[in-house]
């Protein structure tokens, strides 16, 4: 199933400075860069933002940073990550206020929450909004695997609700039994299996900023129904392989590729992050003057 949101979709990172706080002007750049790229809509607090090294007040700071600077020149789409559902319902509200065009929802997983308060936190915060909400699916992450039914039921209930968000390997399965069951996708995981998740009818992919020309130029030749496509992807997937390492590794490269792009004046993440050893660098720069035409630049 395709809808209006969709294309391809980046997450944006955190920028700091070499003193830790956040960084506005480089945080700005990064998203002239992402619309300059032809994206669809950008996204912020993803795992790759780095969410989870951030104060309330941060998040706050970056939402209205994001919506103001992007002036709806595309959507502006911000995650919901408290597990509080008090707490969420909350922040939702006070996203939509500030303009943002949908949320992505983050259901609460710590110490194993069941599935049916997971459903029930969903539902409070969707039904607290008017504006579209994709929920995040990251059973890898969360240790918590929710059937494609659950989320067509709760799509049937809240109509705003236009998609799930699968970060999962191997997509493919999943994103068949949502559009078996009228559920509309996008696909996370740096889009490792894109052409095949294209195919089984996922609207959207979420990589990271750097490889945002690549996907943009995959996913046109994707709708062309262009070997091409499938060519493009190959070339780009050892470096995916290389950067979905794990999460922290996945950052650590994507800043360092943005300050040498010219958008990142620091590649610093806040303790406890990864720290890229001279074989790894190395191994980036490989991959960069493999790729560097399909790479985002200032």
């Amino acid at each position: 199933m395709r809808s209006a949101i969709g294309g391809v979709i980046p997450v944006l990172p955190t920028p700091f400075n070499s003193a830790g706080a956040i960084d506005d002007k480089g945080f700005t750049r990064v998203i002239d860069a992402s619309i300059a790229s032809g994206v669809s809509a950008v996204a912020m607090f993803g795992l790759a933002s780095e969410y989870y090294k951030l104060s309330d007040s941060e998040r706050d700071h970056l939402t209205e940073l994001l919506i103001r600077h992007v002036a709806k020149r595309c959507p502006a789409i911000v995650s919901i990550i408290p597990h509080a559902t008090q707490l969420a319902v909350a922040e939702a509200i006070r996203v939509e206020e500030h303009g943002a065009d949908a949320l992505m929802l983050m259901p609460p997983f710590f110490l194993g929450t069941p599935v049916a308060d997971i459903v029930r936190h969903i539902h409070s915060v969707a039904s607290a909004v008017s504006i579209p909400v994709i929920v995040q699916y990251a059973p890898i992450q969360t240790g918590r695997a929710i059937d494609a039914q659950v989320f067509a039921t709760l799509c049937a209930q809240l109509p705003n609700i236009s998609h799930v968000k699968v970060d999962l390997v191997p997509s493919g399965p999943t994103i068949s039994a949502l559009s078996a069951h009228g559920v509309s996708s996008l696909v996370g995981y740096m889009g490792l299996h894109l052409p095949e998740d294209f195919t089984r009818g996922t609207c959207g992919v979420m990589p990271t900023v750097s490889v945002a020309p690549a996907m943009v130029r995959i996913w046109q030749l994707l709708a062309e129904e262009s070997e091409s496509a499938r060519q493009l992807h190959a070339q780009l997937l050892p470096f995916l392989n290389f950067t979905m390492q794990s999460v922290e590794f996945l950052i650590a490269c994507e800043k360092e590729l943005l300050v040498e792009a010219g958008i990142l004046e620091s590649a610093l993440s806040r303790e406890p992050s990864y720290k890229l050893d001279s074989i790894e660098h190395s191994e980036l720069q490989w991959h960069k003057k493999r790729l560097d035409a399909w790479l985002i630049h200032s």
